[in-house]
């Protein structure tokens, strides 16, 4: 039994080592026949076209190339026009309008210093030759006194020689009460002068006429209001804005501007204005602050119209104008680098109708423009220059 049990040991084993054998034998067939088909340009050929296959296989994406230059930030914004303050005709004496020119109707443009109202000023012109004679009066008074004050004076020495002359008898109180009528009544003059000038009504300033009551032959009453205008200078243009905005321009003030009014952009009269100033205080329902631009060289413009501006911010030495279409969804692009896609946050300077202004970066193999499908850091693409994008 014994024997028997070694003898079938002895068979296993030489099967054993028969089929590692083989096995060894196979492995360095196959290896021979893989290097044989390496060296096979036909192979060759045919991997050659699974690996061009697989990179054409990359998704592609079109990229911009932009070039860094030095930009304005220019931020669009639209408003409207509105007077500063307006300014109530009220006369300054009363009397009965006999002069209206024609500027004082509703509408109407005047002058600096073009006269808009007479009121009779016949009753004032007795008024200051009545004035005049009480000064010739306070002067003849002030005269006499004074003549009257020497006289006796000079009778007082004669009579008590080397003692000083009383101030009574000098007649010093009556020459000063004179003196104080005559002052007194030289205002007067001068008080009737100015009520006289006063019965022709002009202002100090070119402007518009919004309303206006009077009429020849109406009695005006002083204080009593006969009208409103506004001065042209008063005019100012007012725009809300944002705060991003604002904070792109910073300082706001005294940044150029252009104003234009008109049904469009390329049809409408323009005009150049400055911001002058700065709202307080931000809308209590929108958050918006407000800008106060002053138009200048004084344009006929009415109060309430709409205007569009671009008000001219600092200057960006080095950025690039590029497409909203490059902005992803989160506010970052994608750039290519190294035939993979890179996440970038630009520094945004400005947003107008024309794209938005960056901060020049590198990008590398291009800004991808348009959504990416699937996109995630480091995927590879094929980039195409948007300039020669089917």
């Amino acid at each position: 039994v014994l024997d028997i049990d070694i003898r079938n040991s002895s068979r296993r084993i030489l099967a054993s080592g028969t089929l590692q054998i083989g096995l060894i034998l196979l492995f360095v067939v196959g290896l021979g026949t893989y290097a044989f088909t390496l060296r096979d340009p036909a192979v060759e050929q045919r991997s050659s076209q699974i690996g061009s296959s697989r990179v054409n296989a990359l998704p592609v994406v079109n990229v911009l190339l932009p070039d860094s230059i030095a930009r304005d930030v220019l931020v669009d914004v639209t408003g409207t026009i509105n007077a500063r303050s307006y300014v109530e005709l009220v006369p300054e004496v009363s009397g009965r309008v006999v002069e209206v020119s024609p500027s004082l109707r509703a509408g109407g443009s005047f002058t600096f210093g073009e006269v808009l109202i007479g009121i009779d000023e016949r009753d004032f012109r007795l008024a200051v030759e009545q004035a005049n004679a009480e000064v010739a009066s306070a002067e003849s008074n002030l005269l006499l006194q004074q003549t009257e004050g020497a006289v006796a004076s000079s009778n007082y020495a004669l009579l008590h020689s080397g003692d000083s002359v009383p101030a009574l008898v000098a007649r010093e109180p009556q020459i000063g009460q004179a003196r104080a009528q005559l002052l007194s009544a030289r205002a007067r003059a001068a008080a009737a002068e100015l009520d006289l000038s006063r019965t022709k009504i002009s202002l100090p300033f070119a402007g518009r006429v919004t309303s206006s009551t009077a009429e020849v032959g109406q009695m005006l009453s002083r204080g009593q209001s006969f009208g409103r205008v506004f001065a042209l200078d008063a005019l100012e243009v007012n725009v809300p804005i944002g705060q991003t905005e604002l904070l792109n321009l910073t300082p706001a003030e005294g940044r150029a501007a252009m104003v234009y009014v008109g049904s469009n952009t390329k049809d409408a009269n323009v005009y150049p204005a400055v911001v002058e100033r700065v709202a307080a205080v931000l809308d209590e329902r929108t958050r918006f602050s407000k800008l106060y631009m002053r138009l200048t060289g004084g344009p006929e413009l009415s109060p309430g119209t709409f205007i569009d501006a671009k008000i001219v911010g600092p200057t960006v030495p080095s950025s690039y104008q590029l497409s909203e279409a490059v902005e992803q969804p989160g506010g970052h692009l994608w750039i290519v680098i190294d035939d993979k896609l890179v996440r970038h946050s630009p520094d945004i300077r400005n947003r107008s109708t024309v794209g938005i202004l960056v901060e020049a970066f590198e990008y590398g193999q291009g800004i991808v423009v348009g959504p990416v499908p699937s996109a995630f850091e480091g995927m590879r693409v094929r980039t195409l220059p948007v300039d020669t994008a089917p």
